[in-house]
């Protein structure tokens, strides 16, 4: 495709989804290059490397919150979108404005030119040139802070051009994205640990121990102080449909009580990982960081798709692999404000090919509260076939299963069915959790 400045956001829009997004990845050494020639990365301010496989974008969020609640400038990049591309670029808590995006677009677009009018072979990919949009627009903004989660692994993610972070974070670890990463966790774990600079500190989840052996030796490698978090350091005192008491315990403050706003359990683990890297950051400069702020940044934080109920008692959830799909099920069977009580309750499915559809299927049907399972299908190549998705749940349940092609049409379905009391979920895709934000989120008239 041909490189051009365009005159409106939608133009843009345009010219970006038409960029291929599943292609052959460019060698991260020429990203690299083109990074080095266009960003002068001092202007990033203090940037936190993010990676993992689940809970990443919780622990980006809750930083996010923090450093606002201390008084510092934040930008955050993050993947995948809900409803607009530019929710993966923002400013102080807020997606970017379309002229701010667009004026970004234009000046990429100029660089992208000029730099292969100079006789480089490079064309940057759908995720490089958003994340070259976000590092220019946060240069522009002068950000004190900058946020950035890796798109998929680490040691050859686009975001690991960055030559200076004062923080790494690696959040949970599993099996996910296989065909890129590897087919064991450990062989998971050297990829995500990629991240890791030379005397840069790391905070990490420490769950699974052949996991935190590699995490632990790559940092050694690096000289780098590692900060492990598990299930030690953190207490649930309880669980309610609207919000988590939750307790951490460290060796800097006494937070006493905590809240997060939601009832997926998991966000208590997410909260503690953020919490742990707060203090480190404090640690590397962020003086401002304090027991209030960190207080506050946990309390404030709103992530979309998270358990997020987005109508009254209709809960969407951007669990699609199998971890998040068991911290999903968890989080449902173990509230008691999240059965129904007798009443109907609704499961809405889809999943895309290269996921372990199977055994997330075989967690959701171990949902003691569901009556009915809602199968729909995902557009395009991606999409997992629905009638395979709608046999594995019937191979596993003997509570009713419904199909639909339609997104809309299943979620109509759910909506007109579940009665007054009734509860719905939506799990399995993030790309399903956005077209159902979109549905209800207000946007479409049948709803």
């Amino acid at each position: 495709m041909e490189e051009r400045t365009v005159k409106s956001y939608d133009e843009a829009e345009a010219f970006l989804e038409a960029v291929p997004r599943f292609t052959k990845k460019n060698p991260l050494e020429d990203t690299r290059r083109f990074y080095r020639r266009c960003f002068a990365e001092e202007r990033l301010g203090k940037i936190i490397h993010v990676a993992g496989t689940n809970g990443k974008g919780s622990v980006c969020a809750f930083l996010q919150q923090i450093c606002r609640e201390s008084g510092y400038r934040v930008g955050m990049f993050t993947s995948p979108h809900l409803i607009t591309i530019r929710e993966r670029v923002c400013l102080d808590g807020q997606a970017v404005s379309e002229a701010v995006f667009l004026e970004a677009f234009n000046w990429l677009e100029e660089r992208i030119i000029s730099y292969v009018g100079q006789g480089n072979d490079y064309r940057p990919s759908y995720f490089e040139r958003l994340f070259f949009i976000g590092a220019h627009i946060f240069a522009g903004a002068e950000v004190e802070v900058a946020i950035l989660e890796t798109g998929l692994g680490g040691r050859l993610d686009t975001t690991n051009v960055v030559e200076a972070p004062v923080l790494s974070i690696i959040t949970e670890i599993g099996f996910d994205h296989m065909e890129y990463l590897g087919n064991s966790l450990e062989q998971i774990a050297g990829e995500k640990a990629g991240i890791i600079k030379a005397g840069v500190p790391v905070v990490f989840w420490d769950e699974k121990p052949q996991v935190s052996v590699v995490l632990r030796e790559k940092a050694a490698k690096c000289g780098s102080i590692c900060h492990a978090v598990s299930k030690k350091d953190y207490k649930i005192n309880e669980i309610r449909k609207k919000f988590i008491d939750f307790s951490v315990f460290s060796r800097y403050y006494d937070y006493g009580r905590l809240i997060v706003e939601g009832c997926a359990a998991y966000q208590a683990r997410n909260a503690a990982v953020a919490i742990r890297a707060s203090e480190v950051l404090r640690e590397q400069g962020l003086e401002r960081i304090t027991e209030a702020s960190v207080r506050a940044g946990i309390r404030h934080m709103r992530w979309r798709g998270r358990m997020e109920e987005i109508l009254p008692d209709v809960y969407i959830d951007g669990a699609h692999n199998e971890d998040g799909v068991e911290a999903f099920v968890s989080s449902v069977n173990g509230n008691r404000e999240l059965a129904p009580d007798g009443n109907k309750c609704f499961l809405i499915f889809s999943a895309v090919r290269d996921k372990r559809y199977d055994n997330m299927i075989k967690k959701l049907c171990g949902l003691a509260p569901v009556t009915d399972f809602v199968i729909t299908h995902i557009p395009g190549e991606r999409g997992a076939d629905l009638a395979e998705l709608t046999g594995q749940f019937r191979m596993n349940t003997d509570r009713a299963v419904h199909a639909f092609e339609q997104i809309e049409d299943a979620v109509g379905f759910a909506l007109a069915n579940r009665g007054e009391k009734g509860i719905i979920y939506i799990v399995g895709s993030l790309y399903l959790a956005g077209v159902v934000e979109n549905l209800l989120g207000g946007k479409n008239d049948k709803f």
